[in-house]
């Protein structure tokens, strides 16, 4: 286990990094431009202008996104050995390849938004997907590909990639907190899985699957049981709000699947879900240093995207402002 001298360094550049992160003035600053030009040119004063000013047309401001957080995951790999912490925020975007691959195969077609934010090039697991033996690719990965196109031959289901991969994500994810033995690695990967796992339970109920399909869905490191899940599953949306009631997840629980049950949208449910895991991240604020300020920059820089993508995609759209302002997270600092 690493100690909290041996993040002195790195966490003397993060505290530096932090002061160019987004706050609320400057998030309602972007969001009342008049349009997505007028944000855009917002985002040219801040940690966003070199990738922005290299943008041909407002459409590839995911890609100016893309490489802001890579240009920071690149900064944290340099300041520090244990990278441990950096791929338990990276390994989704590998996994997110492995899902468009899969499913580029079943479709057999080459469509498909990869992300060039993991640690395994999108260009080798397309080899594998492609059956080229010559992928140069993590064997647990492949045996997690390869689960995946099984079950979906076997069941003919296209969700049941989802599931499979998921599941090897949150199996993976525990094997880095167990190898890294970090004690808010482990608190912040717990709250991840509970809260991905009363998603799943909801999304589930509201289209009357069968308790077999909940069990296949679940993934592990959560302090939830999968029994309580499976108890619940069949039980009302206010039975689940009380049985939630002596947990971390009151709120969630009582706002947002309320929320859910009286709008049919997920929408309020899920901000809530991303509110609780920054201020779990937040932690990181208010250490000088130690592994609680990766986490928490990575967590908070991962979040001030999904503003920015959520603020762009709206008024690309047209979207009123007050609508957009309604989906808007809270942020880090």
């Amino acid at each position: 286990m690493a100690k909290d001298t041996d993040f002195l360094y790195v966490s003397g550049r993060i505290k530096y990094l932090e002061t160019k992160l987004l706050g609320r003035n400057d998030i309602e600053r972007i969001l009342d431009a008049p349009g997505p030009e007028e944000a855009l040119k917002l985002l040219c004063d801040t940690e966003y202008g070199s990738d922005i000013n290299e943008m041909e047309n407002m459409y590839e401001f995911e890609k100016a996104l893309d490489n802001s957080m890579l240009r920071a995951i690149t900064t944290l790999k340099e300041s520090f050995s244990n990278h441990e912490l950096i791929r338990f925020f990276t390994l989704k975007y590998d996994f997110h390849n492995l899902k468009v691959a899969a499913k580029s195969a079943i479709l057999g077609t080459e469509n498909g938004n990869f992300s060039h934010l993991g640690e395994i090039p999108p260009e080798e697991i397309k080899k594998y997907a492609q059956e080229d033996s010559s992928a140069n690719i993590p064997d647990s990965i492949k045996a997690a590909y390869d689960r995946a196109i099984e079950a979906y031959e076997s069941t003919s289901d296209p969700q049941q990639v989802d599931f499979v991969l998921d599941r090897a994500l949150f199996d993976n994810l525990n094997e880095i907190v167990k190898q890294s033995r970090d004690p808010f690695l482990r608190d912040y990967l717990t709250a991840l899985s509970d809260l991905t796992n009363i998603k799943i339970m909801m999304r589930l109920k509201k289209v009357d699957a069968d308790v077999r399909i909940l069990d296949n869905a679940l993934v592990s490191g959560g302090s939830l049981p999968k029994e309580f899940f499976k108890e619940k599953f069949s039980e009302s949306s206010q039975s689940i709000i009380d049985a939630l009631g002596n947990t971390p997840y009151k709120q969630i629980a009582e706002e947002g699947i309320s929320q859910w049950e009286s709008s049919g949208s997920p929408s309020v449910f899920e901000k809530l879900i991303d509110n609780f895991m920054i201020s779990l991240a937040r932690r990181g604020l208010y250490k000088s240093f130690g592994s609680e300020t990766v986490i928490g920059y990575l967590a908070a820089r991962e979040n001030e995207i999904k503003l920015l993508r959520i603020i762009m995609v709206g008024k690309i759209n047209g979207i009123s402002s007050d609508m957009i302002r309604e989906r808007l997270r809270d942020v880090y600092v």
